[in-house]
């Protein structure tokens, strides 16, 4: 068993790669371990016919200062740009509605926005297709078992995967029983994202339209529309749509196809073109949105045991690199 490490982080999302690239900055020796091959959780880009799409994290707002500046960082190399300020809206018994005047930019990644994932955690250690399967203490410090048998021992333990599947790992562990009800009280809302591309029809002038009390979407993007293009090559349509939670819950189980023909043929009563695509893809998000995070960025569940990501504090990508920060300091205390 690997036992040479500070600390390990289990999950290579946002908050986990935030923490380990700043414990690593720190002088620590750090491991992150990722059960899928690709790193940045919901951040996630697919690849299509040579075309980038983010089915996962549309985009990035910004409040934090710590935040802010590193996107400055990006904006100045080109790794993000400013997608939009705010998106228009749309419902059935309004129609269109502009975004509102003062809305927060939105920054894209041009190359994915999986790109995030290794803009956080360059030079980070990943182990991945290593998947968790529990937790225990381990003397002065805490031991995590791996799918293939193997195993993982560190002084500190940093826990950032959606807070249900962090509570199976900690099966085995004598949390606190306000600790365990805290993490329990966590919900998190599915979705299901369709992808889908229209190589005849030009790109939309709107970045992506949010879909207000509509029964099957919450959203539709002009994903095409973030990508850096020749500009005198011909600009075709990529959209990718989302679910509602409610939509998502009713349907969650039942075949991709099914669904996807279902999300498109909504689409079309905003979009019309959008219900015929040249191709589609469909992804289902168990874990796409906390919708109960914990209001604390971090909960150090025991000495150098800490539960972290988009469960807590605020949800989606800044609530998980704020958590990944406030996870690095829990377990920064001195070495020696």
């Amino acid at each position: 068993m690997t036992s040479d490490l500070d600390t390990l982080i289990v999950g290579a999302g946002i908050a986990g790669l935030t923490a380990a690239a700043e414990l690593r900055a720190q002088g620590q020796r750090v491991l992150v371990v990722e059960k899928s091959h690709g790193l940045g959780g919901r951040a996630a880009t697919r690849r299509r016919d040579g075309l980038r799409i983010d089915h996962g994290a549309q985009y990035v707002t910004v409040r934090d200062p710590r935040l802010q500046a590193r996107v400055d960082g990006w904006l100045t190399n080109g790794d993000v740009a400013v997608w939009s300020h705010g998106v228009p809206s749309w419902d059935a018994a309004g129609g269109w509605r502009a975004p509102a005047a003062d809305a927060h930019p939105r920054y894209v990644a041009p190359e994915g926005m999986s790109a995030l994932a290794k803009l956080l955690g360059a030079g980070v250690p990943v182990e991945r297709e290593a998947r968790a399967t529990a937790v225990r203490a381990d003397g002065d410090g805490w031991s995590v078992g791996l799918a293939d048998g193997s195993g993982r021992r560190s002084r500190s333990l940093i826990l950032t995967p959606p807070v249900p599947q962090t509570l199976e790992l900690l099966a085995g562990v004598a949390l606190a029983e306000d600790d365990r009800a805290a993490l329990a009280s966590v919900r998190y809302a599915p979705s299901f994202a369709v992808m889908a591309g229209y190589p005849d029809v030009t790109l939309p002038d709107w970045p992506a339209i949010q879909l207000r009390e509509h029964p099957v979407l919450s959203w539709i993007a002009n994903d095409a529309g973030k990508r850096r293009r020749d500009p005198a090559a011909p600009a075709s349509a990529v959209l990718v749509l989302h679910a509602t939670a409610v939509y998502a819950r009713a349907r969650f189980d039942d075949p991709l196809d099914a669904v996807g023909d279902a999300m498109l043929a909504a689409a079309a009563e905003v979009v019309p073109w959008a219900g015929a695509p040249a191709w589609r893809d469909v992804h289902r998000w168990r874990y796409a949105l906390a919708e109960t995070p914990l209001p604390e960025p971090v909960r150090v569940l025991a000495p150098g045991l800490v539960a972290a990501g988009d469960g807590f504090g605020g949800a989606r990508v800044e609530g998980a690199f704020v958590s990944g920060l406030a996870a690095a300091e829990a377990v920064s205390d001195p070495l020696g």
